[in-house]
């Protein structure tokens, strides 16, 4: 019985002693490792960069249409049902009549679409301008069937006359950069993120506090964009040269921003000016050029000596 306990214990020395060494052996590496890192640090260079405000808007269209209808009974087909441009005399629809098929004929140049929603009439500036109340949501267009029965005097489409200037009622966030552009009588807009902005004319604004409201002469009108009364928008305001880093490189020291800048083999916190950019970067305007080094993991960083090769 003594031998066996002996034995279990001698084991369980063993395992001790062997579970110490692994203890140890990894304590050894971290301490090895954050030395390493200390005199080795990841660094990167820092990149010219221009940033300019990016505010989204959603915003109502306005545009002049006239209803176009049938002179005939009977089911009616469209030579295309997508929103098109058109010219005076061009066939827009087709009325299967007793009589025969029967052209329903554009009266104006202008972008046709066999669809209402309502609305025609109705959606003007001087509806949605007056007061802060929330701006409407633009209502579906219905869209006719081909085949469907029209009778005599009803609707087949409408067509928003061409040319004419396309309108935009939309609130926006203001920024500094922002407001002086509206001053300016011009803003900047795109549809699309990645597309190039224009220039919409500021036909009049309303300053509320921190919000904008801006009646818009937008600088484009596609055909497709007939199909609804609402648009969504990105505002470009400002353009700051500078410099960007990853956002893991900047840091808060001491109650000041900065990086830890590289020079020659020594680490020196320097501070800066900047504010956060989209895709985890960081914009800087003041205290870092482009092709300066840092070090890219600033909150284990340290000042002194280091090794880069």
């Amino acid at each position: 019985m003594t031998e066996k306990m002996s034995g279990i214990f001698r084991r369980i020395l063993y395992f001790a002693l062997i579970l110490v060494i692994a203890v140890s052996a990894v304590k050894v590496y971290m301490l090895w490792w954050d030395r390493y890192e200390a005199i080795n640090p990841q660094v990167i260079a820092a990149t010219s960069y221009t940033h300019t405000d990016q505010i989204p808007a959603r915003g109502i269209l306005i545009w002049r249409e006239e209803i176009v209808s049938s002179r005939w009974n009977g089911p009616v087909d469209y030579p295309s049902l997508e929103p098109r441009r058109v010219g005076m005399g061009e066939t827009i629809a087709v009325i299967s009549a007793s009589s025969g098929r029967m052209a329903v004929k554009a009266g104006r140049v202008g972008y046709f679409i066999p669809a209402l929603d309502g609305a025609e009439g109705n959606w003007t500036y001087s509806a949605f301008w007056n007061g802060m109340a929330p701006l409407p949501e633009p209502p579906d267009p219905v869209f006719f069937s081909p085949g469907g029965f029209v009778e005599k005097g009803k609707p087949v489409g409408k067509i928003i006359l061409q040319p004419q200037e396309l309108r935009c009622i939309l609130y926006a966030d203001v920024t500094p950069a922002l407001e002086r552009d509206i001053r300016s009588g011009t803003v900047r807009v795109k549809a699309k993120d990645g597309e190039w902005p224009g220039k919409a004319e500021v036909r009049v604004a309303s300053f509320h506090g921190s919000k904008v409201k801006l009646y818009l002469t937008l600088p484009f009108f596609p055909p497709e964009i007939v199909v609804s009364r609402g648009i969504r928008l990105l505002l470009e305001a400002g353009e700051q040269a500078g410099v960007s880093l990853p956002e893991s490189a900047v840091v808060y020291r001491e109650g000041k921003l900065g990086v830890f800048s590289v020079e020659g083999n020594r680490v020196e916190f320097r501070e800066i000016t900047g504010m956060p950019v989209e895709g985890g970067r960081f914009f800087i305007t003041g205290g870092v050029k482009p092709g300066n080094i840092a070090i890219l993991n600033a909150r284990s960083a340290k000042e002194g000596k280091i090794r880069l090769w």
